[in-house]
């Protein structure tokens, strides 16, 4: 009888490959580019008008206060016409430092605000696809975008707070140090800070009060979400939420490149509606181009290098040593096929259900 096979998620890091991303509109357009086109991170690569009908602007999210309270910040009423990218409301924070609005996505009319929320009628939206990093066009999407391809490093996170943003690497910690106030001086200001473990609460306040650009590190405290909100800058973790060290294979890519512009992507959702993870793409040029990124699924076997995803062991690291041939009863009770792991540095293996690993491709 055949083995069966078994196809965990792969997470990638690599520190040099020949990178290649889709950029599409979710609805028809123009393409603006041509094959062989060099684009930068902002260069537009196709635009579409998508039909607005009425919409809602959640005025109180991006002012970040109570729905109750948003309505003293409203600059234009019910009845009022705004144009695109009119600011409808506007608050100060940070002791009047910074300023955060809430603006109009189309051209139209109020027609009712309350509850935290504005009510546009709107003819049509634009929409503008832009390239996220840059690199080169080669392939054309017709009426939707294109392909770009750049060179230099991956790496694949597991969840960030913002969009598309990109900032020069700065490490500020060791590669399992906490993430604290006292690491990030005023030199990091406008720059993307990198710490190697979880990220303490004092070192958001901080960051906030020097304006990073974002930062990136290991995991955070699921506590902290409420915080993040408040915020200006997008937050990235690479392993998690909990108190868990950034993987040393990762950190060394970042350190490798700091002083470098990275730019953090968050890809559309798949077909089945999960969410992509989200990808830091650091360009390199280079002489010749590299290999390929690893693509493709690839089953679980012997030799591969994984990181666990559940308790006690989540966030630790090791290599499959074997699969067994038919399922092991656990201490719950239930039957799960399961890969014997060897744990880094430990001379133990360990058991493990082969749905509790992902696989590490770098």
């Amino acid at each position: 009888m055949e083995a069966l096979r078994f196809y965990p998620e792969a997470v990638k890091f690599v520190p040099l490959a020949t990178i290649r991303r889709e950029r599409r509109l979710p609805v028809p357009g123009k393409v603006l580019v041509q094959r062989g086109d060099a684009v930068e991170a902002a260069t537009v690569l196709a635009m579409a008008e998508q039909p607005a009908g009425v919409v809602i602007v959640d005025i109180a999210r991006a002012l970040k206060v109570a729905p109750e309270r948003a309505a003293a910040y409203l600059r234009r009423k019910p009845g009022a016409p705004v144009r695109a990218r009119e600011i409808l409301a506007r608050r100060r924070v940070w002791l009047g430092l910074r300023t955060l609005e809430a603006r109009s996505p189309v051209e139209g009319e109020i027609v009712a605000a309350g509850g935290g929320k504005v009510l546009i009628r709107a003819g049509v939206r634009p929409l503008e696809l832009r390239a996220g990093f840059p690199g080169t066009v080669v392939e054309i999407l017709p009426s939707y975008g294109a392909v770009i391809e750049t060179t230099g490093a991956l790496i694949q996170a597991f969840w960030s707070s913002g969009a598309d943003f990109s900032g020069m690497i700065r490490i500020v910690t060791s590669g399992a140090e906490p993430l604290r106030a006292r690491a990030i001086d005023p030199v990091a200001q406008g720059t993307l800070v990198v710490g190697g473990a979880w990220i303490e609460p004092s070192a958001l306040e901080q960051a906030e009060r020097l304006q990073v650009r974002g930062i990136i590190a290991g995991s955070m405290e699921a506590s902290l979400l409420p915080m993040l909100r408040e915020l200006s800058f997008p937050v990235v973790l690479i392993e998690g939420f909990g108190r868990l060290p950034m993987h040393p294979g990762i950190f060394r890519i970042l350190s490798l490149y700091q002083g470098r512009e990275a730019f953090v992507l968050r890809p559309p959702a798949g077909l089945d509606g999960r969410p992509g993870r989200p990808e830091i793409l650091i360009p390199v040029p280079t002489e010749s181009p590299p290999p390929p990124e690893p693509a493709g699924e690839v089953p679980l076997q012997p030799g591969m290098r994984v990181r666990l995803l559940r308790e006690p062991y989540r966030g630790r690291t090791g290599t499959v040593s074997g699969i067994s041939a038919h399922p092991w009863t656990l201490d719950s009770g239930l039957r799960s096929w399961c890969a014997e792991i060897h744990l880094d540095g430990e001379e133990v293996r360990i058991r493990v259900p082969v749905y509790n690993v992902e696989i590490l491709r770098s």
